[in-house]
Protein backbone atom coordinates (compact mmCIF):
# COMPACT_ATOMS: atom_id res chain seq x y z
CA UNK A 1 0.00 0.00 0.00
CA UNK A 2 1.29 3.60 -0.75
CA UNK A 3 1.44 5.93 1.66
CA UNK A 4 -0.14 9.38 1.50
CA UNK A 5 0.45 12.74 2.57
CA UNK A 6 -3.03 15.11 3.34
CA UNK A 7 -2.88 18.37 4.98
CA UNK A 8 -6.57 19.37 6.11
CA UNK A 9 -7.37 22.65 6.96
CA UNK A 10 -10.18 23.67 9.72
CA UNK A 11 -9.38 26.89 11.47
CA UNK A 12 -12.99 26.84 13.39
CA UNK A 13 -14.99 24.69 15.78
CA UNK A 14 -17.52 23.45 13.15
CA UNK A 15 -14.65 22.45 10.77
CA UNK A 16 -13.13 20.68 13.99
CA UNK A 17 -15.96 18.63 14.12
CA UNK A 18 -17.10 18.04 10.51
CA UNK A 19 -13.00 17.23 9.93
CA UNK A 20 -12.30 14.67 12.83
CA UNK A 21 -15.69 12.81 11.14
CA UNK A 22 -13.94 12.38 7.94
CA UNK A 23 -10.00 12.12 9.27
CA UNK A 24 -11.68 9.00 11.46
CA UNK A 25 -13.14 7.75 7.90
CA UNK A 26 -9.66 7.84 6.30
CA UNK A 27 -7.72 6.45 8.94
CA UNK A 28 -9.90 3.43 8.95
CA UNK A 29 -9.45 2.81 5.84
CA UNK A 30 -5.90 3.68 5.19
CA UNK A 31 -4.07 3.53 8.82
CA UNK A 32 -0.70 4.06 6.61
CA UNK A 33 -1.82 7.66 5.02
CA UNK A 34 0.01 11.13 7.00
CA UNK A 35 -2.89 13.52 7.34
CA UNK A 36 -1.43 16.48 9.04
CA UNK A 37 -2.89 20.32 8.81
CA UNK A 38 -4.48 23.07 10.92
CA UNK A 39 -7.05 21.76 13.44
CA UNK A 40 -8.65 21.12 16.97
CA UNK A 41 -9.04 18.91 19.59
CA UNK A 42 -11.25 16.62 17.82
CA UNK A 43 -8.99 16.77 14.54
CA UNK A 44 -5.99 15.59 16.62
CA UNK A 45 -7.94 12.73 19.06
CA UNK A 46 -9.07 11.68 14.96
CA UNK A 47 -5.46 10.56 14.53
CA UNK A 48 -4.31 13.82 12.29
CA UNK A 49 -1.04 15.65 13.43
CA UNK A 50 -1.39 18.79 14.68
CA UNK A 51 0.74 21.26 12.57
CA UNK A 52 -0.62 24.40 14.58
CA UNK A 53 -3.67 24.17 17.02
CA UNK A 54 -6.95 26.44 15.49
CA UNK A 55 -6.87 27.50 18.88
CA UNK A 56 -8.23 31.42 18.35
CA UNK A 57 -7.70 31.47 14.43
CA UNK A 58 -11.50 31.83 14.10
CA UNK A 59 -12.71 35.29 13.18
CA UNK A 60 -16.20 36.35 12.30
CA UNK A 61 -17.56 39.14 10.82
CA UNK A 62 -15.92 41.32 8.45
CA UNK A 63 -15.48 44.16 11.01
CA UNK A 64 -13.49 41.77 13.33
CA UNK A 65 -11.23 40.30 9.98
CA UNK A 66 -9.96 43.74 9.79
CA UNK A 67 -8.61 43.83 12.84
CA UNK A 68 -6.81 40.94 12.55
CA UNK A 69 -5.16 41.25 9.48
CA UNK A 70 -1.41 41.63 9.87
CA UNK A 71 -1.72 38.24 11.97
CA UNK A 72 -3.88 36.66 8.88
CA UNK A 73 -1.56 37.19 6.83
CA UNK A 74 1.58 35.98 8.75
CA UNK A 75 -0.22 32.78 9.37
CA UNK A 76 -1.28 32.35 5.61
CA UNK A 77 2.60 32.68 4.94
CA UNK A 78 3.64 30.16 7.57
CA UNK A 79 1.25 27.62 6.17
CA UNK A 80 2.26 28.22 2.59
CA UNK A 81 5.66 27.16 3.84
CA UNK A 82 5.01 24.80 5.86
CA UNK A 83 2.97 22.94 2.97
CA UNK A 84 6.14 23.92 0.51
CA UNK A 85 7.93 22.32 2.54
CA UNK A 86 6.25 18.65 3.90
CA UNK A 87 4.99 18.94 0.20
CA UNK A 88 1.30 16.84 0.51
CA UNK A 89 0.03 14.55 -1.99
CA UNK A 90 -3.42 16.73 -2.10
CA UNK A 91 -4.79 19.52 0.13
CA UNK A 92 -8.19 19.55 1.61
CA UNK A 93 -9.91 23.00 2.34
CA UNK A 94 -12.85 22.48 5.09
CA UNK A 95 -14.75 26.03 5.40
CA UNK A 96 -12.80 28.91 6.80
CA UNK A 97 -13.28 30.75 3.71
CA UNK A 98 -11.69 34.10 4.75
CA UNK A 99 -8.38 32.47 4.71
CA UNK A 100 -9.23 29.14 2.71
CA UNK A 101 -10.21 30.56 -0.30
CA UNK A 102 -7.14 32.75 -0.11
CA UNK A 103 -4.50 29.41 0.45
CA UNK A 104 -6.02 28.03 -2.43
CA UNK A 105 -4.27 29.65 -4.76
CA UNK A 106 -1.27 29.47 -3.23
CA UNK A 107 -1.44 25.63 -3.13
CA UNK A 108 -2.37 25.27 -6.56
CA UNK A 109 0.19 27.35 -7.65
CA UNK A 110 2.71 25.07 -6.65
CA UNK A 111 1.10 21.92 -8.26
CA UNK A 112 -0.69 20.38 -5.21
CA UNK A 113 -3.99 19.05 -5.78
CA UNK A 114 -6.96 20.80 -3.78
CA UNK A 115 -10.20 19.26 -2.24
CA UNK A 116 -13.01 21.70 -0.94
CA UNK A 117 -15.11 19.99 1.85
CA UNK A 118 -17.80 21.90 3.26
CA UNK A 119 -17.90 24.65 1.18
CA UNK A 120 -18.15 28.22 2.48
CA UNK A 121 -21.67 30.08 1.08
CA UNK A 122 -21.25 31.43 -1.77
CA UNK A 123 -24.40 31.37 -2.49
CA UNK A 124 -25.07 33.75 0.16
CA UNK A 125 -22.38 36.30 -0.33
CA UNK A 126 -19.59 35.65 -2.05
CA UNK A 127 -20.42 34.68 -6.00
CA UNK A 128 -17.91 37.01 -7.09
CA UNK A 129 -15.38 34.23 -5.64
CA UNK A 130 -16.41 31.23 -7.49
CA UNK A 131 -13.52 31.75 -9.77
CA UNK A 132 -11.59 30.79 -6.94
CA UNK A 133 -12.99 27.58 -7.35
CA UNK A 134 -13.23 27.28 -11.25
CA UNK A 135 -9.32 28.22 -11.03
CA UNK A 136 -7.57 26.52 -8.11
CA UNK A 137 -10.03 24.09 -6.86
CA UNK A 138 -9.94 20.74 -8.15
CA UNK A 139 -12.69 18.56 -6.54
CA UNK A 140 -15.60 19.95 -4.45
CA UNK A 141 -17.37 18.02 -2.14
CA UNK A 142 -21.06 19.71 -0.68
CA UNK A 143 -23.37 18.48 1.91
CA UNK A 144 -26.66 20.76 1.29
CA UNK A 145 -28.36 19.81 -2.39
CA UNK A 146 -28.64 23.35 -3.31
CA UNK A 147 -24.84 23.57 -2.96
CA UNK A 148 -24.70 21.31 -5.99
CA UNK A 149 -27.24 23.23 -8.27
CA UNK A 150 -25.22 26.54 -7.22
CA UNK A 151 -21.84 25.52 -7.76
CA UNK A 152 -23.12 23.41 -11.29
CA UNK A 153 -24.50 27.07 -12.39
CA UNK A 154 -21.51 28.55 -12.05
CA UNK A 155 -19.27 26.27 -13.87
CA UNK A 156 -17.63 24.47 -10.89
CA UNK A 157 -18.69 20.46 -11.09
CA UNK A 158 -19.55 19.63 -7.33
CA UNK A 159 -20.34 16.27 -5.98
CA UNK A 160 -23.07 16.15 -3.22
CA UNK A 161 -22.36 13.33 -0.58
CA UNK A 162 -25.40 14.62 1.75
CA UNK A 163 -25.47 15.91 5.33
CA UNK A 164 -22.89 14.18 7.93
CA UNK A 165 -24.84 15.33 10.39
CA UNK A 166 -27.54 12.60 9.68
CA UNK A 167 -25.25 9.93 11.13
CA UNK A 168 -23.72 11.93 13.72
CA UNK A 169 -26.65 14.17 15.67
CA UNK A 170 -28.47 11.52 17.90
CA UNK A 171 -29.21 11.79 21.94
CA UNK A 172 -27.16 9.47 23.64
CA UNK A 173 -29.66 10.06 26.77
CA UNK A 174 -33.98 9.45 26.92
CA UNK A 175 -35.62 12.52 26.43
CA UNK A 176 -37.77 11.95 29.96
CA UNK A 177 -34.83 10.93 32.01
CA UNK A 178 -32.26 14.38 31.04
CA UNK A 179 -35.25 16.21 31.80
CA UNK A 180 -35.12 14.59 34.93
CA UNK A 181 -30.82 14.85 35.13
CA UNK A 182 -31.57 19.11 34.66
CA UNK A 183 -34.62 18.77 37.59
CA UNK A 184 -37.53 19.26 35.86
CA UNK A 185 -40.34 17.80 37.18
CA UNK A 186 -42.66 15.89 34.75
CA UNK A 187 -45.15 18.15 33.20
CA UNK A 188 -42.96 20.99 32.68
CA UNK A 189 -41.91 23.04 29.74
CA UNK A 190 -38.20 22.95 28.41
CA UNK A 191 -36.99 25.84 26.74
CA UNK A 192 -33.24 25.42 24.79
CA UNK A 193 -31.01 28.41 24.71
CA UNK A 194 -28.32 28.03 21.65
CA UNK A 195 -26.45 31.45 22.04
CA UNK A 196 -23.58 30.01 19.75
CA UNK A 197 -20.00 28.41 20.69
CA UNK A 198 -17.74 31.23 19.85
CA UNK A 199 -17.74 34.41 22.27
CA UNK A 200 -18.36 37.01 20.65
CA UNK A 201 -21.84 35.21 19.48
CA UNK A 202 -22.14 34.10 23.20
CA UNK A 203 -22.42 37.00 24.17
CA UNK A 204 -24.33 39.01 21.27
CA UNK A 205 -27.20 36.52 21.96
CA UNK A 206 -27.33 35.32 25.75
CA UNK A 207 -28.89 38.37 26.67
CA UNK A 208 -31.67 38.85 24.05
CA UNK A 209 -31.99 35.05 24.50
CA UNK A 210 -32.36 35.16 28.40
CA UNK A 211 -34.97 37.88 28.32
CA UNK A 212 -36.96 35.83 25.95
CA UNK A 213 -37.03 33.24 28.09
CA UNK A 214 -38.37 35.63 31.22
CA UNK A 215 -41.41 36.82 29.06
CA UNK A 216 -41.95 33.24 27.97
CA UNK A 217 -42.64 32.02 31.64
CA UNK A 218 -45.28 35.01 31.78
CA UNK A 219 -47.17 33.29 29.44
CA UNK A 220 -46.91 29.80 29.85
CA UNK A 221 -46.62 27.86 32.91
CA UNK A 222 -43.69 26.21 34.75
CA UNK A 223 -40.95 27.07 32.19
CA UNK A 224 -37.48 25.55 32.37
CA UNK A 225 -34.39 27.25 30.88
CA UNK A 226 -31.36 25.35 29.69
CA UNK A 227 -27.98 26.83 28.07
CA UNK A 228 -26.12 24.65 25.95
CA UNK A 229 -22.17 25.29 26.10
CA UNK A 230 -18.90 23.97 26.01
CA UNK A 231 -18.01 21.15 28.44
CA UNK A 232 -15.92 24.29 30.09
CA UNK A 233 -18.42 26.54 30.81
CA UNK A 234 -20.77 23.95 32.10
CA UNK A 235 -18.36 22.78 34.82
CA UNK A 236 -17.78 26.13 36.36
CA UNK A 237 -21.25 26.49 36.79
CA UNK A 238 -24.30 24.45 36.92
CA UNK A 239 -26.53 27.29 37.41
CA UNK A 240 -26.64 30.34 36.20
CA UNK A 241 -29.65 32.14 37.48
CA UNK A 242 -31.33 31.69 40.75
CA UNK A 243 -34.56 34.00 40.05
CA UNK A 244 -38.18 33.21 38.94
CA UNK A 245 -36.95 30.94 35.55
CA UNK A 246 -34.94 28.13 36.58
CA UNK A 247 -31.60 28.45 34.41
CA UNK A 248 -29.11 25.71 34.10
CA UNK A 249 -25.93 24.74 32.04
CA UNK A 250 -25.26 21.79 29.59
CA UNK A 251 -22.41 20.52 27.50
CA UNK A 252 -24.69 17.71 26.48
CA UNK A 253 -26.19 19.84 23.21
CA UNK A 254 -27.73 16.52 21.42
CA UNK A 255 -29.50 15.84 24.87
CA UNK A 256 -30.89 18.94 25.33
CA UNK A 257 -31.99 19.71 21.76
CA UNK A 258 -33.90 16.21 22.01
CA UNK A 259 -35.58 17.15 25.25
CA UNK A 260 -36.49 20.98 24.78
CA UNK A 261 -40.22 21.70 23.57
CA UNK A 262 -38.31 24.68 21.65
CA UNK A 263 -35.05 26.07 20.84
CA UNK A 264 -33.86 29.32 20.83
CA UNK A 265 -30.80 29.46 18.75
CA UNK A 266 -28.54 31.58 16.88
CA UNK A 267 -29.05 30.63 12.91
CA UNK A 268 -26.03 28.29 11.91
CA UNK A 269 -25.21 24.74 12.76
CA UNK A 270 -27.53 24.04 15.95
CA UNK A 271 -30.86 24.99 13.09
CA UNK A 272 -29.55 21.53 10.85
CA UNK A 273 -29.38 19.78 13.95
CA UNK A 274 -32.67 20.83 15.18
CA UNK A 275 -33.80 20.20 11.60
CA UNK A 276 -32.79 16.68 11.79
CA UNK A 277 -33.86 16.00 15.56
CA UNK A 278 -36.81 17.19 14.95
CA UNK A 279 -37.31 19.89 17.71
CA UNK A 280 -39.50 22.77 17.10
CA UNK A 281 -37.17 26.60 16.86
CA UNK A 282 -37.26 30.29 16.62
CA UNK A 283 -33.88 31.23 14.94
CA UNK A 284 -31.95 34.70 15.16
CA UNK A 285 -28.77 36.83 14.43
CA UNK A 286 -27.19 39.77 15.49
CA UNK A 287 -23.03 40.67 15.03
CA UNK A 288 -22.03 44.12 15.10
CA UNK A 289 -23.55 47.30 13.57
CA UNK A 290 -20.53 47.95 10.84
CA UNK A 291 -20.47 44.19 10.43
CA UNK A 292 -24.10 43.51 9.67
CA UNK A 293 -24.16 46.77 7.67
CA UNK A 294 -21.26 45.20 5.22
CA UNK A 295 -23.12 42.08 5.13
CA UNK A 296 -26.29 43.74 3.77
CA UNK A 297 -24.38 44.96 1.01
CA UNK A 298 -23.06 41.49 -0.08
CA UNK A 299 -25.42 38.70 1.35
CA UNK A 300 -28.30 38.09 -1.32
CA UNK A 301 -30.27 34.92 0.00
CA UNK A 302 -34.09 35.18 0.90
CA UNK A 303 -33.21 33.61 4.46
CA UNK A 304 -31.04 33.38 6.64
CA UNK A 305 -31.68 29.96 8.70
CA UNK A 306 -30.41 27.09 7.22
CA UNK A 307 -33.74 24.41 7.09
CA UNK A 308 -35.67 27.59 5.15
CA UNK A 309 -32.80 27.28 2.36
CA UNK A 310 -32.77 23.53 2.39
CA UNK A 311 -36.43 23.80 1.85
CA UNK A 312 -36.46 26.49 -0.37
CA UNK A 313 -39.23 28.69 1.63
CA UNK A 314 -40.05 29.68 5.27
CA UNK A 315 -40.49 27.02 7.44
CA UNK A 316 -38.67 28.05 11.08
CA UNK A 317 -39.46 31.70 12.50
CA UNK A 318 -35.82 33.69 11.76
CA UNK A 319 -34.89 37.11 13.39
CA UNK A 320 -32.30 39.27 11.97
CA UNK A 321 -30.37 42.35 14.02
CA UNK A 322 -32.70 44.74 15.33
CA UNK A 323 -35.46 42.95 14.56
CA UNK A 324 -33.82 40.31 16.61
CA UNK A 325 -35.95 41.51 20.13
CA UNK A 326 -36.51 39.28 23.00
CA UNK A 327 -40.33 40.54 22.30
CA UNK A 328 -40.32 38.66 18.85
CA UNK A 329 -38.49 35.61 19.95
CA UNK A 330 -40.76 35.23 22.45
CA UNK A 331 -43.96 35.63 20.73
CA UNK A 332 -42.82 33.02 18.17
CA UNK A 333 -41.57 30.77 20.73
CA UNK A 334 -45.11 30.81 22.81
CA UNK A 335 -46.83 30.24 19.71
CA UNK A 336 -44.78 26.96 19.06
CA UNK A 337 -45.69 26.48 22.84
CA UNK A 338 -49.37 27.10 23.21
CA UNK A 339 -50.93 26.36 19.10
CA UNK A 340 -51.10 22.58 18.51
CA UNK A 341 -51.23 23.28 14.80
CA UNK A 342 -48.64 25.40 14.47
CA UNK A 343 -45.96 23.45 16.42
CA UNK A 344 -47.25 20.29 14.24
CA UNK A 345 -46.87 22.29 10.76
CA UNK A 346 -43.08 23.01 11.81
CA UNK A 347 -42.26 19.77 12.81
CA UNK A 348 -43.45 18.54 9.08
CA UNK A 349 -41.83 21.27 8.06
CA UNK A 350 -38.32 19.78 9.44
CA UNK A 351 -39.35 16.67 8.29
CA UNK A 352 -39.19 17.43 4.55
CA UNK A 353 -35.72 19.04 5.72
CA UNK A 354 -34.45 16.28 7.07
CA UNK A 355 -35.73 14.33 4.38
CA UNK A 356 -33.65 16.43 1.86
CA UNK A 357 -30.38 16.07 3.51
CA UNK A 358 -29.95 12.81 2.52
CA UNK A 359 -29.14 9.21 3.24
CA UNK A 360 -27.03 7.86 6.06
CA UNK A 361 -23.49 7.64 5.42
CA UNK A 362 -22.42 10.99 3.67
CA UNK A 363 -19.14 11.19 5.79
CA UNK A 364 -18.13 7.32 4.13
CA UNK A 365 -18.96 8.76 0.93
CA UNK A 366 -16.59 12.21 1.50
CA UNK A 367 -14.25 9.58 2.66
CA UNK A 368 -14.72 7.84 -0.74
CA UNK A 369 -14.37 10.23 -2.80
CA UNK A 370 -11.33 11.58 -0.64
CA UNK A 371 -9.58 8.17 -1.80
CA UNK A 372 -10.28 8.24 -5.53
CA UNK A 373 -9.24 11.79 -6.24
CA UNK A 374 -6.27 11.52 -4.08
CA UNK A 375 -5.03 8.38 -5.54
CA UNK A 376 -5.58 9.63 -8.93
CA UNK A 377 -4.42 13.05 -8.33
Amino acid sequence: MSTKSICIVAGDPSGDVHGAWLIREITSRHPEWSIWGLGGDRMAAAGMELWQHARDWAVMGFAEVIKTLPLFHRRLSDLDNEIQSRKPDGVILIDYPGFNLKLAPRVKKRGIPVMYYIVPQLWAWGKRRITVFRKHVDHTIVVFPFEKDFFESHGVPAEWVGHPFVDEVKATTPREQFRRQLGMPDGHTLVALMPGVRSHDYDSHLPVFTEALKRIAESVPNVHGAIGVSRAVAEATKRVSEGPVPLSVTPETYNLLTAADVVITKTGTTTVECAILGTPMVTAYRTSRLTYLIARTLVDVPHIAMPNLVAKRKVVPEHVQDGATPSAIARDAITLLTNPDANAALRRGLAEVREALGAPGAVARAARAVEQWIQSA
